[in-house]
């Protein structure tokens, strides 16, 4: 059960409920949303800012999905990992790869980039800076935009396990 009870949608303001509600996106009315909802002023940020990240970033979705799947195995966000790990498998990411990211980033089951972005989200996320030698690893191959926008991904995904975790959002039914 939920540290926090999750805000009735009929109670958020109009602009947040429609958010939350309205359009195409499979991601709406996920119990995330409706426990940072509780944050009126800066809920409508925070799912602008997740949903660029997720429909109009430049970086490869699967390497996105990789990274944030390594996130929700560090953190232990089960909520997290279950979102996601369906997202990744919609992309295409096999479930030799998706199993994988539980076990670390120096499997064969990746590629030589797909290692590199899973070493520099676990440097990220435990450590707060990277290495040198991991992120000009990225640097010479991701482009500057990439390789920021995936900074923001670690950085985000590592606020929505916080969230999670700390408020024990349970998965929709």
């Amino acid at each position: 059960m939920a540290r926090l009870p999750l805000l009735d949608i009929e109670k958020m303001p109009e602009k947040t409920r429609e958010m939350i509600s309205g359009g195409k996106s499979e991601m709406k009315g996920l119990n995330i949303n409706r426990m940072v909802a509780h944050a009126e002023k800066s809920a409508r940020h925070f799912m602008r800012l997740g949903n660029s990240l997720l429909t109009q970033a430049k970086l490869d979705s699967r390497l996105r999905e990789l990274s944030i799947l390594r996130i929700a195995t560090l953190c232990d966000s089960r909520y997290e990992w279950y979102q996601h790990e369906i997202l990744a498998r919609k992309i295409g990411i096999p479930d030799g790869q998706i199993a994988a990211v539980k076990l670390g980033p120096d499997r064969s089951e990746f590629s030589g980039l797909e290692q590199a972005v899973l070493k520099y989200t676990d440097e990220v996320t435990l450590k707060v800076k990277s290495s040198d030698e991991t992120f000009n690893t990225l640097a010479q191959v991701l482009s500057h935009q990439e390789l920021v926008e995936l900074t923001l991904t670690i950085g985000f995904y590592n606020l929505v396990a916080r969230i999670l975790e700390n408020t024990e959002v349970e998965i929709e039914s």
